[in-house]
């Protein structure tokens, strides 16, 4: 049986060889990157302004707002969903000095650089009045506010946050059906990346680097990254040079797609020239239907009646522009044997031989039998 001296020596043993481990450093820091791009590589940055921004975003923005207030962020996370769990391992930034774009990349190369990642995106975000990403409200920002308050950061931004996935998709999607960053990187910038690590890879790209600690791929990351805040930048200043300037629309389909967003901006005389000019480029039959809806909305009957004559004589839609005419005709100007007459014309059209007889055919021609009825009797003197 070990007597005391025995035991003493024991745990003396057993300590020195505990001491022995080697102790993992301490996280001092995260990782930086820090790129520079000639600031003319965004020429198209002049035709930013307040007033356009609010056209874009449909919200205010500061009045002296510049080039050098916004700050554009994208991140890489370890998962797709915004959870408590999701961390944001790598993040990027771009912003504007006098004379360059710089891109500034922070990354954590393990879990305990996490607070310091997110010490610099909160430094920054705070020095920056308007924020800009791609998809950011839905994703980014609330996997960054979450590990902001789980990491005792505060809750992260309070200036104005330009999200360019949502005018992005109101510009571009009736044209390219996608609009992810990459989509609208090959056809609106002609950008096309080489060797590019597919974004639904890098989870498990930075995971794989935890366990055997090869940087090689992350760097493959953070090329990613970076090509992200580039791209990001670009379709920023290139939505202010298409609202300042329709004209440079590279489709009609863009034109049009532009008409509907200054309709609901409030911005009615921009957009009926938006339509016009798409009418010309080959939307011809949305765009006029358009205008005389417009037309109508503003009180220039007249007006309206004159797009819809001109697509009747070119034989567009013309069943249901004869409903519009009669609608006109009718209610804004009280003629009613010509809503009498446009009634007539559109159940005729309706009723020729080889018209597929659908549900909505068939509904269409009930309430035209009621409206030629009605008329009828609003011409004879009775009640409708």
């Amino acid at each position: 049986m070990p007597g005391l001296k025995d035991k003493l020596r024991m745990i003396s043993a057993e300590q020195k060889a505990r001491d022995d481990i080697p102790k993992k450093e301490t996280a001092q820091d995260c990782y930086r990157t820090s790129e520079r791009y000639p600031a003319g590589f965004f020429a198209d940055a002049r035709h930013m302004s307040a007033d356009i921004l609010k056209e874009i975003y449909g919200f205010e923005f500061p009045a002296s707002v510049q080039m050098r207030d916004v700050l554009f962020l994208d991140t890489e996370t370890t998962g797709l969903s915004r959870g408590a769990g999701t961390v944001a391992f790598l993040a990027g930034v771009g912003y504007f000095t006098e004379q360059h774009f710089v891109i500034e990349q922070y990354l954590m190369r393990d879990y305990d650089e996490e607070s310091f990642v997110l010490r610099e995106i909160s430094r920054l975000l705070k020095a920056f009045p308007v924020l800009a990403t791609f998809n950011g409200k839905t994703f980014d920002m609330p996997v960054l506010s979450n590990r902001f308050l789980l990491n005792r950061f505060g809750d992260g931004f309070g200036g104005v946050h330009a999200d360019v996935l949502y005018p992005a998709r109101r510009i571009w999607k009736l044209r390219l059906f996608s609009c992810t960053l990459q989509t609208l990187e090959e056809s609106i910038l002609g950008v096309t990346r080489e060797d590019d690590l597919p974004g639904e890879l890098i989870p498990q790209t930075y995971f794989q680097y935890l366990k055997n600690r090869d940087f090689e791929p992350v760097r493959q990351i953070m090329v990613h990254n970076r090509q992200d805040i580039l791209s990001l930048a670009q379709l920023f200043f290139f939505l202010c040079r298409l609202h300042a300037k329709p004209e440079t629309a590279a489709a009609p389909e863009d034109l049009y797609s532009l008409a509907r967003t200054l309709n609901k901006r409030g911005e009615t005389e921009k957009a009926k020239k938006c339509y016009r000019m798409s009418a010309r480029g080959g939307l011809r039959k949305p765009a006029f239907h358009a205008l005389a809806q417009q037309e109508k909305r503003e009180g220039n009957a007249r007006r309206a009646v004159k797009l819809y004559t001109a697509m009747l004589s070119r034989k567009e839609d013309m069943a249901e522009v004869c409903v519009a005419l009669a609608k006109l005709y009718e209610h804004q100007l009280q003629n009613i044997p010509q809503a009498l007459f446009y009634t007539r014309q559109a159940l005729l059209i309706l009723s020729e031989p080889g018209l597929a007889a659908g549900e909505a055919v068939q509904s269409l021609k009930n309430t035209l039998q009621y409206r030629y009825a009605r008329l009828r009797r609003k011409i004879a003197g009775g009640s409708e």
